[in-house]
């Protein structure tokens, strides 16, 4: 009887510790309500690309600008190129090996070259800077009603990659150009 009684009793004990370690398992365990985040947003580090190791003359952006104005609607404007060495190498180039072009695209017409400016060597992050002014009427259908548009271009010379200088070949050339609809001055004089 005293064997059954202990047998009883073991048997008893371990199932109350098994309810009692499910009981335990199941339990939530609470997190501190001011856990530290990181101040990085690892989704915006996974969109980042890096820089390239070459050189990468660019087309950064197009600028507007009002000079001066005549009226409400019109007066001079300067429209703004801005090429950029986007790469972490320099650019290193002979003269006459490489220019921009400020071209003016009337809406329905043939392009029409306004500006031009050399340029040799670009250290990362240098810029190269062109302008082209203009009288503008936003309230004329020239401008107003069909504005043209402005395009940026990095041109080379022909047998660039072929005279012996690696610092002179641009690692990525779909970043050599960058067109914008003069419809973004008309709103300046808004």
């Amino acid at each position: 009887m005293r064997k059954s009684f202990l047998y009883v009793s073991f048997l008893s004990l371990t199932l109350a510790l098994f309810m009692f370690s499910i009981a335990i398992a199941e339990t939530q365990i609470p997190q501190p309500k001011d856990t530290l985040k990181s101040p990085v947003d690892t989704d915006k580090l996974k969109q980042v690309k890096p820089l390239p190791k070459c050189p990468d003359p660019a087309v950064e952006k197009i600028d507007f600008t009002i000079i001066s104005k005549t009226s409400q609607f019109s007066g001079k404007v300067r429209i703004t190129g801005v090429v950029k060495n986007a790469g972490l190498a320099p650019y290193i180039s002979g003269a006459n090996q490489q220019a921009v072009y400020l071209y003016e695209i009337p809406m329905g017409g043939t392009a029409r070259l306004v500006a031009q400016k050399k340029f040799q060597n670009l250290n990362p992050g240098q810029q190269v800077i062109i302008t082209y002014e203009r009288n503008w009427n936003a309230s004329s259908p020239a401008e107003g009603e069909f504005p043209p548009s402005y395009k940026v271009i990095i041109a080379y010379d022909p047998d660039i990659r072929l005279d012996g200088n690696p610092q002179n070949d641009d690692c990525n050339v779909n970043n050599n150009q960058k067109e914008r609809s003069g419809t973004d001055i008309n709103a300046l004089f808004r």
